[in-house]
């Protein structure tokens, strides 16, 4: 096998970015240089009319990235806190949710509307950017959720039961949903460059692809809705042993 397929390019690719924005300890250029990694391969399967494909090179990187981060909170705390944006914040508020219940996490009444909006921005900026904003957005979102499983793992009572349930079932259900909705956001917007450009693309669209993310994402509400109390009944056991 080609040792720069995806396969290999994706996870050192991971771990360099991560390695690299660390060290440089710039927030807003950080989510840049993780999006860099994938946006190559997920381009080139979305022109060649295989968002499906993009979406799946997409998840495996987000595979590699959360293990890198995780790795680097773990290596370099401060250096990584000071790099991740809205990491410590988030972290903090994850953890005094777990302690007491109190957040958003716990409330439909105050997730819906930041699920709604990170939706929102995410089509929006997806279609306008051939699906690079949406990387960049989803990597944002991606790091800032493994700062905070790495936090929680670092300071609970029994770190391998944080580690199996810090990330919540419905959380993993959005990142693919999210990563589903992008790259049909791309290919739509592909289609509308390449219409431009005198080329316009017969093939048919993408609908059962779109039709999972948006059902993936509506599935997320719905599970954090149900879930979200019985889950912190176990991080909370997690975290204090109690």
């Amino acid at each position: 096998m080609n040792r720069f397929s995806p396969w290999f390019y994706l996870p050192l690719g991971a771990v360099a970015s991560t390695a690299i924005g660390v060290s440089i300890g710039s927030p807003w250029l950080f989510p840049f240089l993780g999006a860099l990694v994938p946006f190559p391969v997920f381009l080139r399967h979305v022109q060649k009319g295989c968002p499906g494909k993009a979406t799946a090179w997409v998840l495996y990187w987000c595979i590699a990235q959360s293990v890198a981060l995780c790795a680097a909170v773990a290596l370099v705390p401060d250096r990584t806190a000071a790099t991740v944006w809205r990491g410590p914040a988030y972290a903090d508020e994850m953890l005094h949710y777990i302690r007491t219940g109190v957040g958003a996490e716990g409330s439909p009444r105050l997730f819906l509307p930041m699920h709604a909006r990170h939706y929102a921005m995410l089509c929006g900026i997806s279609l306008l950017t051939l699906g690079a904003g949406g990387l960049v957005l989803g990597t944002v979102l991606l790091n800032y959720m493994n700062f905070y499983v790495a936090t929680f793992v670092h300071v609970a009572a029994e770190p391998t039961l944080a580690a199996l349930f810090g990330w919540p079932v419905w959380a993993i259900v959005r990142v693919v949903g999210y990563t589903a909705t992008g790259a049909v956001m791309a290919d739509v917007s592909w289609r509308a460059w390449s219409r431009v450009r005198g080329r316009p693309i017969a093939r048919p669209l993408p609908v059962r692809l779109w039709l999972l993310g948006v059902g993936l994402a509506l599935l997320d509400i719905g599970l954090k809705a149900l879930a979200a109390p019985a889950w912190r009944t176990i991080l909370h056991r997690a975290l204090e042993r109690s």
